[in-house]
């Protein structure tokens, strides 16, 4: 029973350790004067300790308030309005993005947003709500709940582009995947009959 007891202990220790290897996550934080402001906190274990020195100089924990974005509070960005009402129908994962150094750069140089299943720029299905949560499912599955949309903003803080989608994966770490936009598709088989186009 000592031996279960001490394994189950050390598996629990070794899971834990893991479960903060590399996390990504969008919170708000208060400051002195009482507002509030969103930040990107990644939490670095040992292993992954540079990446959070390189982000903030600091090598277990990171804070980095996120740029305001403009016209995300409202309904004026088609961006936005076809992340939050169909993710899954606009875009499909390329790849995982195998060199971590690449999030951390962007995580690091670009301007950006993160938007997950409670954010405050969604005005178009109920916050935290089974609409938007199953489209983020068809990216992290079971984790769709932790997810992370980064979205890219311009010269002028609108939103521009998703960049990446995070998913958390069955160890807890971030991962993170390159999107494509997805192509209308014709039909696999080739058209056969001539097209004649009658300019008069």
């Amino acid at each position: 029973m000592k031996k279960w007891m001490g394994v189950l202990l050390i598996s629990v220790f070794l899971i834990a350790n893991q479960a903060s290897a590399f996390l990504v996550e969008s919170s708000y934080m208060k400051q002195a004067g009482g507002q509030y402001v969103k930040v990107t906190k990644v939490t670095c274990d040992t292993a992954s300790s540079s990446d959070c020195q390189t982000l903030c100089q600091n090598p277990t924990t990171c804070q980095r308030p996120e740029p305001y974005c403009r016209n995300c509070a409202g309904t004026t960005s088609p961006l936005l309005r076809q992340l939050f009402t169909e993710i899954s129908k606009s875009y499909a994962i390329s790849q995982e993005l195998n060199d971590r150094q690449m999030l951390v750069k962007y995580l690091a140089t670009e301007k950006y947003v993160l938007l997950d299943i409670k954010s405050v720029f969604n005005y178009y299905t109920p916050v935290g709500g089974e609409a938007f949560g199953k489209e983020l499912g068809f990216f992290c599955g079971d984790a769709a709940e932790s997810a992370l949309l980064a979205v890219k903003l311009d010269e002028v803080h609108q939103p521009m582009a998703l960049s990446y989608v995070l998913c958390r994966n069955n160890i807890g770490q971030t991962s993170a995947f390159e999107v494509k936009p997805r192509q209308p598709g014709m039909g696999s088989r080739p058209l056969t009959a001539p097209l004649i186009f009658n300019l008069n």
